[in-house]
C-alpha cells in the first residue's frame, strides 16, 4: 500500500467514524463535537497559514509554492483552509490540461468558458473524438475538477453531446424453413 492509499484509506475511515457517531449521539451532542471538530480544523488552518508565512519570511523560493501544489496531501490541505498557492483558475486548467493529454486531444476540445466563484462553466469540443461514452468524458472530466479545485460547487459542461437511448436489436433464435 503506497503512502497515497494509505492516506486516502484513513480519510475514508475517518469520515465513517463521523457518520457514526452522528448516528449514535443525540443531535445536541452531535453538534458539541462538530463544532469541537471545526474548531480544531480552523485552529489547524491557522497553523498552516503561519508555516506558510514563515517559509516565505524565511526566503522560500520560488519553487516553493510549486513543490506544496505539486504534493496532492498538503495541496488538499491548503485548498481546504483557502491557503493553496494557486488561484482556483489555475488549478483547473492544469486539471484540464492533464485530462486532454490523457485523451489525446487538442486545447480546444476543452476549455474553460467561465469561473464566478464556485461556478465552472466548461465548453466541451472534440473530447474523445465520439469514440467515449458521453457520461464517461462527463465522468472524467468532473473528477479531474473536482480533485484539483474542490472549492467548486457546480460545473457545467457545454458541448458533451447527449447520451443517446439504446436501440434494441432482436435477433432470430430460430430457423424457418423455405
Amino acid at each position: 500500500m503506497t503512502d497515497a492509499d494509505t492516506l486516502a484509506a484513513t480519510s475514508a475511515r475517518v469520515e465513517q467514524l463521523l457518520a457514526e457517531v452522528r448516528e449514535l449521539v443525540p443531535l445536541p451532542a452531535w453538534q458539541r463535537v462538530d463544532e469541537a471538530l471545526r474548531g480544531i480544523v480552523a485552529l489547524y488552518g491557522a497553523g498552516l497559514a503561519r508555516v506558510l508565512a514563515h517559509a516565505h519570511a524565511a526566503g522560500a523560493g520560488p519553487g516553493f509554492g510549486g513543490r506544496l501544489a505539486d504534493d496532492e496531501l498538503v495541496a488538499s490541505l491548503l485548498v481546504v483552509h483557502g491557503l493553496h498557492p494557486s488561484p482556483t483558475a489555475e488549478r483547473v486548467e492544469r486539471a484540464l490540461a492533464a485530462v486532454r493529454a490523457e485523451l489525446g486531444v487538442g486545447d480546444d476540445a476543452l476549455a474553460i468558458a467561465g469561473l464566478d466563484g464556485g461556478a465552472l462553466r466548461l465548453h466541451a469540443g472534440a473530447l474523445g473524438g465520439g469514440a467515449m461514452a458521453p457520461g464517461l468524458a462527463e465522468s472524467i472530466v468532473r473528477r479531474a475538477v473536482e480533485t484539483a479545485a474542490p472549492e467548486i460547487t457546480s460545473i457545467e459542461i457545454a458541448g458533451l453531446p447527449v447520451p443517446r437511448d439504446p436501440t434494441l436489436v432482436q435477433i432470430r433464435t430460430s430457423r424457418t424453413s423455405p
